[in-house]
C-alpha cells in the first residue's frame, strides 16, 4: 500500500553494526527524522496472478474414510520487490519496481479415517502431505535480487533465476569439479583448482580443496548457498473420544528438507566459547577428524597434511575462516528438517446436573495441553524453524541466537451455556 512513496522515518533510529556500537540519531530526547534506505516508485503497477487449481474429494466405507486432493499451478508477474539503486542521488539503497516474475505448483493431499465410531468410543486420525515448489523466472533483466535488509552480508536471502525465491547467497570454500579458476597466492597468477585438485591422486566432484598446508581457501565466486524452503511438510493427529466426556488428541508436525544458517553456532566458534572449540587440544585434519560431517572429500596437495597441531592453530582458525569473521558462509549451512511433537491435549466435559444449579452454564470443559514438546532433527542448533526475521519475513533460515519455539503447558476453561 505504501511501497509508491519515500516516507521519513521517526522514533529512535539507531546505526551500527550489530555488536554493540551505534550512533542515535535521536538528541536530547527528541525523536529525530531520517530518510529511508528503501525508496518508493510512484510509476507501481498492480501485480497480477494467474492460477489454475484442481481438487477432488473422496468419501469411502460409509464416510469412515475422506480423501481430499489439490493441485495447483499459480504464476505471477510484474511482482513488486525491492531492487538494488545507487545512492549517489539519494542516499536509499534500493527501490520499489514490478521487477519479478514468479510461479509456484504444488499439491496438497489430506487422509482422515474413523475406524471407530461408536456411541461410547470415537477414535479419528488424519494425515496431511503439501509440497510446493516455488521459481523465479525472471529478474527485469538481472540475474539475482539481494535482500539487503532481511539477513548478513555472509549469507542473505536473494531472489535468483532458476530458484525458488528466498534462497541463501554467499561464498564457499573452492571445491573440485566446479571448473574454478582464480588467483589463489594473489601472486597475479590464475590458478586452475581442478588441476591443483589431482595433486595426490583421483577428486571427487565437490570434495573441498585444501591447499599445502591442509587448509580450504574461499571462492570467491558469489553464489547459491542454500535453499531454506522445504521438499514437503506433512502433519498427523489423533483423537479419541470416551463416553462423548474425555478426549485424548496429539499433533505431530514433519519437515523434510529446508536448510538453515547457523550463524549462532559460528559467533560462538568465533569467541571459543563452542563445544566444538574444544578439539583445540587435539591435532586436526580435514577428511579425518575435522568437519568430516560437511566436507567428507578432500583433494589437492594438503589432503594428507594435519593442519592443527597447536591451540594456536586452532584459535587462527576459528577467529578467521573458520567462525564468524570468516569470508564463507556455507560451512555453516545445515539440514533444518525435523519431526515435532506438537502438542498433546486430554480435555473432560462436566455436565453434571450441580454444574447448572451452581453455575448457571450446561457444561464446563477442562482442557490441559503440552506445546511443542519435543524436536527430533540433526540441526546443531536450538531449533530449526526459529528465524530471524520472524515469518512475516521473506527470507527464512537464518538462525543468530534467535529464540527457539516456546515449551508450554496450557490449561484452559470454557464455559457454555
Amino acid at each position: 500500500m505504501y511501497s509508491s512513496i519515500t516516507a521519513l522515518s521517526t522514533g529512535i533510529n539507531a546505526f551500527g553494526s550489530g555488536f554493540g556500537d551505534f550512533i542515535n540519531a535521536t538528541q536530547n530526547g527528541q525523536s529525530a527524522l531520517i530518510t529511508s534506505f528503501l525508496i518508493g516508485n510512484n510509476a507501481l503497477r498492480p501485480e497480477r496472478s494467474r492460477e489454475n487449481e484442481y481438487g477432488a474429494d473422496f468419501g469411502f466405507f460409509d464416510q469412515k474414510a475422506d480423501l481430499g486432493l489439490t493441485w495447483y499451478n499459480k504464476r505471477s508477474t510484474d511482482v513488486i520487490i525491492a531492487v538494488p539503486v545507487s545512492a549517489a542521488q539519494t542516499g536509499a539503497t534500493q527501490q520499489f519496481a514490478n521487477a519479478a516474475s514468479l510461479s509456484n505448483k504444488g499439491v496438497e493431499v489430506s487422509l482422515n479415517v474413523r475406524p471407530i465410531t461408536s456411541r461410547n468410543v470415537a477414535w479419528e486420525v488424519g494425515a496431511t502431505y503439501g509440497r510446493n515448489k516455488g521459481l523465479v523466472n525472471s529478474l527485469a533483466g538481472a540475474q539475482f535480487i539481494p535482500y539487503n535488509t532481511e539477513g548478513f552480508l555472509g549469507a542473505i536471502g536473494s531472489s535468483t533465476i532458476g530458484f525458488a525465491p528466498g534462497v541463501l547467497r554467499g561464498l564457499d570454500f573452492a571445491r573440485c569439479g566446479r571448473g574454478l579458476q582464480f588467483d589463489i597466492n594473489n601472486d597475479n597468477v590464475v590458478d586452475d583448482i581442478d588441476a591443483l585438485c589431482l595433486d595426490g591422486g583421483p577428486f571427487k566432484n565437490g570434495a573441498l580443496y585444501l591447499g599445502a598446508d591442509g587448509l580450504p581457501v574461499v571462492d570467491p565466486t558469489d553464489r547459491v548457498i542454500a535453499d531454506p524452503n522445504p521438499h514437503y511438510t506433512m502433519g498427523f493427529n489423533t483423537s479419541v473420544k470416551l463416553m462423548n466426556k474425555l478426549t485424548l488428541s496429539g499433533l505431530v508436525d514433519v519437515r523434510k528438507g529446508g536448510q538453515v544458517w547457523d550463524g549462532t553456532r559460528s559467533a560462538l566458534l568465533n569467541f571459543g566459547t563452542h563445544a566444538e572449540t574444544l578439539i583445540r587440544d587435539q591435532q586436526g585434519q580435514f577428511g579425518k577428524n575435522f568437519l568430516t560431517d560437511i566436507y567428507p572429500d578432500v583433494a589437492g596437495p594438503g589432503r594428507n597434511v594435519v593442519a592443527f597441531t597447536t591451540p594456536n592453530d586452532w584459535a587462527g582458525w576459528f577467529q578467521g575462516e573458520g567462525g564468524s569473521f570468516g569470508q564463507s558462509s556455507a560451512q555453516f549451512i545445515e539440514d533444518g528438517s525435523f519431526v515435532k511433537l506438537r502438542e498433546i491435549s486430554i480435555s473432560y466435559t462436566l455436565d453434571q446436573p450441580a454444574i447448572q444449579r451452581l453455575l448457571g452454564f450446561s457444561t464446563v470443559d477442562v482442557r490441559i495441553a503440552g506445546r511443542n514438546l519435543h524436536t527430533w532433527t540433526k540441526y546443531r542448533g536450538l531449533d530449526p524453524e526459529a528465524n530471524l526475521g520472524g515469518a512475516e519475513f521473506l527470507t527464512q533460515g537464518i538462525d543468530f541466537f534467535n529464540n527457539p519455539q516456546t515449551r508450554s503447558v496450557v490449561l484452559s476453561l470454557n464455559f457454555n451455556r
